[in-house]
């Protein structure tokens, strides 16, 4: 499947959505209105988790890029959006590993000539997918399945939605 989108949520379990080139091209403007607005495209979703906790950080990233550089041989896609990291948001450890993981996404992608990588606000996800910016888990993934979406966890459920905002902003040239 060349072309679409590949969205992240980049936690130790990595969340993650993609939608192909027809799916995009399907995908409705605006925010999604249950019983207002189409349906939108079929897509795939899941969730990757990278090791236990503990992992040394070089083995942490390599498993990450390992994963990462497959999903873009298998995808292809032509933007990857990915959740921002929360700096402080479970301490130093986890946001080295955060940001970790995003550099490993900008090489990446990088490297594979995908010139379309964004990054995009927890809250600002929240607020465009659900319409409340501290939405919990719950509330995620029950926007998904309004959608016609069945992601196997929260994870994936966040990866879902920052997919939406990806395509709202890629495609229809919104402001979140």
């Amino acid at each position: 499947m060349a072309g679409g989108i590949l969205s992240l949520d980049l936690g130790r379990m990595t969340g993650w959505a993609v939608a192909n080139r027809s799916a995009i091209s399907a995908w409705p403007a605006g925010r999604f209105l249950l019983g207002r607005t189409p349906q939108r495209p079929t897509i795939l979703c899941g969730t990757f988790t990278i090791g236990p906790t503990g992992l040394p950080h070089g083995e942490y990233y390599d498993r990450f890029a390992k994963w990462l550089d497959d999903m873009l041989t298998v995808h292809g896609p032509d933007a990857v959006v990915f959740e921002a990291a929360i700096p402080h948001h479970g301490g130093q450890e986890a946001a080295r590993r955060a940001f970790g993981k995003i550099a490993v996404v900008d090489l990446l992608c990088h490297r594979r000539g995908v010139k379309a990588v964004r990054e995009v606000a927890n809250n600002t996800v929240k607020k465009a997918f659900t319409g409340n910016g501290r939405a919990e888990k719950p509330a995620m993934i029950a926007a998904c399945h309004e959608r016609g979406w069945n992601p196997p966890d929260h994870n994936a459920a966040d990866g879902c939605a920052i997919l939406e905002c990806g395509v709202r902003v890629l495609k229809h040239g919104e402001t979140l």
